[in-house]
């Protein structure tokens, strides 16, 4: 009897202690877990949920510059434009990346598109741009960084490296209409005019030129000067859109030169004229070499024989932003005999002018 009544003392003790532990053991998600101690039932706090990243928006016009190298290992910093529409994270546009004929490490798609541009796709991640050519990455890709109206990025797999830095083009801000007046929101109330001086009454000393006083009026702000609006940049006609035209004439070097001779600086002082008295037409110079020479190098020598006219341009007065350069190197000869006197002819710049 005395080992019975020992065994039901302990289970007397143990129960109890096996009902706290099973109270306390979890039972359904964590969401719904709640824990029984000594103080009552509490359910633990729930965990923080992750919010996504802002995705950044890039629609709209951006334009800047690419930087690289040439065939001839010359440093280039040349026109970069692009023009993009964003749904979501996800968008399309064009991209354009100026005198990228003689570029090295540059894609061939993108050499051979020239001023019309590449039809992109993107997919926008945070800040994060990843841009590819539409049919895939293998022809054209780049990888940016968006920083506000900033975007910097690189040409993937580029070698030399080509970096390309874009800003954002705002719209022309819209004139204050006339008239209307930047001052205290509507309803305010001007100040009244300050009581008149306790002095006893005398002559008012008066500036020169003064006016006979006049009622009081309420004081309002002057109307602000209508903001100075920045005139969107005009598209560029594409390279179709340009042509010949016996108002500008074409100008020739010597073999392996891109120097302007004294005979061809006055036809384009005759152009440069015309261009003048014909503002609001564009002009594309086209360089070409003869046939003497490897591609690469006679795509570099034909685009500084068309800048070196660019240049002489500028420098007689006409507008910088007018003015377009595409080189072809031999690819388009006037003449295909292999003697001097053709090839003489095909050493040349040739200015196209576009619509107005």
């Amino acid at each position: 009897m005395r080992r019975v009544g020992l065994v039901l003392m302990v289970i007397a003790l143990v129960a109890p202690g096996c009902g706290l532990l099973m109270a306390d053991t979890p039972a359904g998600p964590p969401e719904s877990r709640v824990v029984v101690g000594s103080h009552g039932p509490s359910v633990p706090p729930p965990v923080p949920r992750r919010r996504p990243r802002p995705v950044a928006d890039i629609s709209g016009k951006w334009s800047g510059s690419w930087r690289g190298y040439d065939v001839m290992g010359v440093v280039r910093n040349e026109d970069a434009t692009a023009d993009l529409r964003q749904q979501g994270s996800r968008g399309t546009g064009r991209f354009v990346l100026h005198t990228t004929g003689v570029a090295a490490g540059m894609p061939i798609e993108v050499r051979n598109a020239g001023l019309t541009g590449v039809p992109v796709q993107f997919e926008v991640s945070g800040n994060r741009v990843a841009m590819r050519h539409e049919l895939g990455s293998r022809l054209f890709a780049a990888d940016f960084e968006v920083e506000g109206d900033r975007m910097l990025g690189r040409v993937r797999g580029a070698e030399p490296e080509v970096r390309i830095v874009l800003t954002r083009v705002r719209p022309p801000v819209a004139a204050a209409s006339a008239g209307s007046v930047a001052a205290a929101p509507p309803g305010s109330v001007a100040p009244e005019p300050p009581p008149p001086p306790s002095s006893p009454p005398g002559p008012t000393l008066e500036p020169a030129d003064s006016e006979p006083p006049t009622t009081a009026e309420p004081i309002a702000a002057a109307p602000a000067s209508p903001p100075e609006s920045t005139p969107a940049e005009p598209a560029r006609p594409g390279p179709n859109e340009f042509t010949g035209s016996a108002a500008v004439k074409p100008i020739y070097f010597d073999f392996n030169k891109y120097a302007i001779r004294p005979g061809d600086a006055k036809i384009l002082a005759a152009n440069a004229e015309w261009l003048k008295t014909n503002p609001a037409t564009p002009v594309l110079i086209e360089g070409h070499c003869d046939e003497r020479g490897t591609i690469e190098y006679n795509l570099a020598l034909g685009e500084r024989r068309a800048q070196a006219a660019r240049d002489y341009l500028i420098s007689r007065g006409i507008a910088a932003e007018r003015i377009s350069i595409v080189s072809f190197g031999a690819e388009r000869p006037v003449c295909t005999e292999a003697t001097e006197e053709c090839w003489s002819k095909n050493r040349r710049a040739v200015f196209l002018l576009g619509p107005r």
